[in-house]
């Protein structure tokens, strides 16, 4: 059995993941310490083992390792359970992102305290509420709580007429309702018992017809500071306001580069720089999320607005690997996990 000291241990969902999460990382390790991929049915709880896979002469290799010091979490959706049961054998706040399922309501009421200005008016879905809501914001989203992806998220507007607009994903309505009451039964049918926000709908600015989002992904580093690793914008398809299957990603200062003079654009990237890093540091303070990184979804209104749309406590790394930093993207939370090695 391997001695645990200097090990990290990334934990994934599912076997199938391991070899492709650990070579991201393993291609990018500039600390000294030795990584391997396990998933939590590989944990004997009895013995205090995991077999995890790791790295070895070359070839992949699957040993018994003893608990690691400190634990990445790649699950999403975990087991809150399961987590107590790895601090208690690792230490407290020795694994980090541990809940990456960020619930919505949660982040807003966090954030309202310092950003509020920046936020979208978000309440918890009430059927009896979405009426007058509707009446007054003419577009709304609601978007699950627990939810990534733009799963599940749904596109309301009021029209001129009086007739109430539904759609998935893209702006042409799926369901056209007349009344007020149908649309509470309507939605009704659609979420079931999840728990749902209201949150208002921004006049987004678009490229081309085309709306388009800026994440900033926001990583701890070796020093267990707060820092910016990279900007980038999604850009949906024409008709779609849904960013998350985009037709394309870019890097938002070569966008605003094309929208704003050059001043304006670097101010305007300025502030999703401070904006971010204030973030961050809120969600320290008011919850009990330990988080090495997340990314902040921006949206840029008409009037050249920002607005913080949501956080996503497990940041899709895969679309970050054509820009420059991209090896930071996976650098850094090594070198965090290294930094709460020896803190």
């Amino acid at each position: 059995m391997n001695n645990r000291r200097g090990f990290v241990g990334i934990m994934v969902a599912n076997r199938n993941q391991r070899k492709y999460v650990l070579k991201q990382y393993l291609r990018y390790n500039t600390t000294d310490m030795k990584l391997f991929c396990f998933t939590p049915s590989s944990i004997n709880w009895g013995r205090n083992s995991i077999i995890g896979l790791h790295r070895s002469n070359r070839k992949w290799v699957l040993s018994k390792f003893a608990f690691p010091q400190v634990v990445y979490n790649r699950c999403y959706n975990t087991d809150h359970m399961l987590i107590e049961l790895l601090e208690t054998v690792i230490g407290k706040n020795k694994c980090f992102n541990h809940i990456n399922q960020l619930n919505k309501h949660e982040i807003h009421n966090s954030l309202s305290r310092e950003l509020v200005n920046y936020l979208p008016f978000t309440v918890p879905y009430d059927k009896e509420n979405i009426i007058h809501l509707l009446d007054h914001y003419k577009v709304l989203y609601l978007k699950p709580c627990y939810g990534n992806k733009g799963k599940g998220v749904y596109r309301l507007e009021m029209m001129k007429s009086g007739k109430i607009h539904i759609a998935l994903h893209y702006f042409t309505p799926q369901i056209i309702l007349n009344d007020a009451k149908q649309l509470q039964e309507t939605i009704q049918q659609l979420i079931g018992s999840a728990p749902y926000i209201i949150q208002e709908g921004i006049d987004i600015r678009q490229l081309n017809n085309q709306n388009f989002d800026i994440r900033a992904l926001v990583q701890k580093n070796s020093k267990g500071i707060w820092s910016i690793t990279n900007i980038i914008s999604r850009i949906a398809y024409k008709g779609s306001y849904n960013t998350s299957i985009c037709e394309k990603a870019c890097l938002t200062v070569d966008l605003f580069n094309h929208l704003f003079p050059h001043e304006k654009a670097s101010s305007i990237i300025g502030l999703i720089h401070a904006l971010s890093l204030k973030t961050a540091k809120t969600i320290d303070t008011t919850s009990n999320y330990h988080l090495g990184e997340f990314s902040a979804d921006f949206a840029l209104d008409n009037n050249e607005h920002l607005w913080i749309i949501e956080l996503n406590g497990q940041p899709q790394k895969d679309i970050y690997n054509e820009f420059y930093k991209q090896n930071a993207v996976y650098k850094r939370p090594i070198q965090y996990a290294q930094y709460l090695c020896t803190n």
